[in-house]
């Protein structure tokens, strides 16, 4: 868990404390929330840029923060900047689904970037270990769609600083509840896939015992 709940805040803090930091010193609420956007994609190019490659994950980010820009640079409401931008969470949300059947899952490529022990590479085990993360791509997918719903709700009906604190603290508590629920589906999953490969225990009844 540690190496994902660190990416996770890398991404996370960074936006949130230029927004507050921002607001604090004067700015608008839509600079400041443009700001936020701005760095947060910054930060997966540059993750890009030093890996030299973009993975489909990071490439998912990139298009949610690029989203967050476009929603940013053709609109000068904070309400609407800050609705348009959760609206993209939505938007990933339906990501995550369309990747259970088109490509590799969103989960699996987020487990094989930090994956770090060997795996079981027969076709027995690939076929397992997708049906899982589908499973599991698909309740991250219906969570962010939910919990996107919600956001909205909450922006619509307090003020702007006042939803961007409570959509970001809702955001971070629905990651959290996900990020649960997938180490303990995986957890599951792994204990069921080694007791399938044990071998079955042998009764008495199976062993030919000659007579006399």
């Amino acid at each position: 868990m540690r190496p994902i709940i660190r990416g996770i805040l890398l991404d996370i803090a960074p936006p949130l404390i230029a927004y507050y930091g921002l607001r604090a010193a004067g700015a608008s609420e839509y600079v400041a929330l443009l700001t936020a956007t701005v760095l947060a994609g910054s930060k997966v190019a540059y993750d890009a840029i030093r890996t030299r490659r973009l993975d489909p994950f990071a490439g998912y980010l990139m298009l949610n923060f690029g989203l967050s820009l476009a929603v940013g640079l053709s609109t000068s409401d904070a309400r609407l900047l800050l609705a348009g931008t959760t609206m993209v969470g939505g938007i990933g949300g339906l990501v995550f689904l369309g990747s259970c059947v088109l490509g590799t899952p969103l989960t699996q490529v987020v487990s094989e970037r930090v994956q770090t022990g060997e795996q079981d590479t027969s076709a027995a085990a690939d076929a397992y270990r997708r049906r899982v993360h589908i499973l599991l791509s698909a309740m991250w997918g219906a969570g962010l769609i939910v919990g996107t719903g919600v956001q909205l709700a909450l922006i619509f009906a307090t003020s702007v600083d006042v939803a961007n604190a409570l959509a970001s603290a809702f955001s971070l508590a629905t990651t959290g509840v996900l990020m649960t629920a997938t180490f303990i589906v995986g957890k599951r999953a792994r204990a069921r896939w080694e007791e399938r490969e044990q071998p079955e225990p042998v009764t008495a009844e199976q062993i030919d015992i000659p007579k006399g």
